[in-house]
């Protein structure tokens, strides 16, 4: 069972080029996790707790002992990456680092204090976009010890403990890249073995029973040079690996680095209440996926009335459903305006307001849309079933799934099934290989899914 103390954790990495000005003309190939960091943050604040946990896995070790800031002040800068117009500066939750050095030593293990000195980039890039969310509240970094600790359960049961005992509402934000070997151009080079782990972390995370982080194989971990497995153990162990509302926000590589930002548990989240946007009074409640091409609409016209930052619905019945949402604008003459979405499960409500703005304004291959254009559009919301692994092409059918496909470098694309023109599998995965980059002679993942379209009324 979850400690009610955890009201949030989450997995950010923590790769300065996500930062906006750090990264420069190599940010719009990231662009999907800079999106879901964003998200993440907003998710931390909107859970409203009082303390704020980062697990860190560039802060000073030292073998046998977890180490945690006390200094007065939290501050990072990304000076050293060439950027001088940011720092990070949050107050740190001394009484909290406190307790839980009580916690950890009633548990026999051993802490440290890290007295002095900036935090490194596996915190100072999470709390970047914390801060930017609006997050300035009491903050506690913690440093790991060896790598593969197996006293990792112990510390998240320490850190749920003092959260308890100083009467805390904590979020905690497990920071960690994925393997750093996904393609020869990686920091440390290609190994095979670097992209099966990023398959099976993700994977993991979206489909397996959250305990099982604590068998994966060691050699694989150390084969594809990752630093994502200890915190994200450390933060599922906060919340007694409970799952409530885990889900993968996005997964791309295409420096060579696997980048997963993911909710690993959300206390106040369930599938039958709103999105936290959502919650404030007053809110409609749809409950019929028929309704979803006028919701879209709305959250456009809401755009450009400058409150689109407000959804006034909420969904009942299949609506509560968490399901992957894509939006799709279409001229009234059938050209394609947009079409932005998500496969991973989420709020359909929420999914399918955001989705909806991004595509008329965000789809880098159109011109954004203007007021005027609204009465000649047309919007569509397809609703996506379960994704499944393909073994075979046989099992693929255009008209019916849809199909993803991801290169060893993180490079992919999605297609949606029933597209006019897409009459064969040949062409689907031709179709799907170019929108994501990928030679037609390159090996992806392929994985397929049914969808449900439903398209405005004239």
């Amino acid at each position: 069972m979850s400690s009610e103390a955890i009201v949030f954790a989450g997995l950010m990495p923590h790769a300065p080029v996500l930062v906006p000005g750090v990264g420069g003309d190599r940010a719009p190939q990231v662009e999907a996790t800079i999106e879901a960091m964003a998200r993440i943050a907003q998710a931390v604040v909107d859970a409203q707790p009082d303390s704020l946990l980062i697990i860190s896995p560039h802060s000073p070790r030292r073998s046998g002992a977890f180490g945690i800031w006390t200094t007065p002040r939290l501050r990072g800068s990304f000076e050293r990456f060439g950027f001088h117009a940011s720092e990070v500066d949050m107050p740190a939750d001394i009484a909290l680092a406190e307790q839980l050095r009580e916690e950890a030593a009633a548990r026999g293990l051993h802490t440290w204090r890290i007295a002095h000195g900036a935090l490194d980039h596996g915190a100072t890039v999470p709390l970047s976009f914390l801060q930017l969310a609006g997050w300035q509240g009491p903050t506690v970094v913690l440093s790991l010890s060896d790598p593969g600790d197996p006293q990792l359960d112990r510390l998240g049961e320490a850190i749920a403990a003092a959260a308890r005992a100083q009467r805390r509402r904590l979020a905690v934000i497990a920071s960690g890249d994925m393997s750093h070997r996904l393609m020869p151009e990686a920091p440390c080079g290609f190994h095979p073995d670097g992209p099966q782990f990023d398959a099976a972390f993700i994977g993991l995370l979206r489909n397996g029973p959250p305990d099982a982080i604590r068998h994966l194989d060691t050699e694989l971990l150390e084969h594809a040079a990752e630093d994502v497995v200890d915190p994200t153990r450390v933060a599922l162990a906060t919340v007694g690996f409970a799952s409530e509302h885990r889900t993968v926000l996005s997964y791309e590589g295409p420096f060579g680095v696997g980048y997963a930002v993911a909710v690993l548990f959300d206390h106040a989240h369930r599938p039958a209440e709103p999105n936290a946007s959502c919650r404030a009074g007053g809110h409609a409640v749809l409950s019929d996926f028929r309704e979803l091409p006028r919701l879209a609409r709305r959250a456009v016209e809401a755009s450009f009335a400058g409150d689109a930052d407000t959804c006034l619905f909420t969904g009942s019945g299949e609506l509560a459903v968490p399901h992957g949402v894509f939006v799709t604008i279409r001229s009234d003459d059938g050209d394609l305006r947009g079409c932005r979405g998500s496969p991973d499960p989420g709020d359909v409500i929420e999914q399918t307001w955001r989705h909806a703005c991004s595509s008329a304004f965000h789809d880098t291959r159109f011109a954004p849309l203007r007021i005027d254009d609204l009465p000649h559009v047309r919007f569509s919301v397809s609703v996506l079933g379960e994704i499944e692994p393909v073994e075979s092409l046989a099992e693929l059918d255009p008209a019916r799934y849809g199909v993803l496909v991801a290169a060893i470098d993180g490079r992919g694309a999605l297609l949606l099934p029933g597209i006019e023109g897409i009459n064969s599998v040949a062409d689907q995965l031709r179709c799907v290989k170019q929108k994501a980059g990928i030679p037609l002679d390159e090996w992806v993942r392929i994985e397929r899914f049914t969808a449900q379209a439903f398209h405005e009324e004239e």
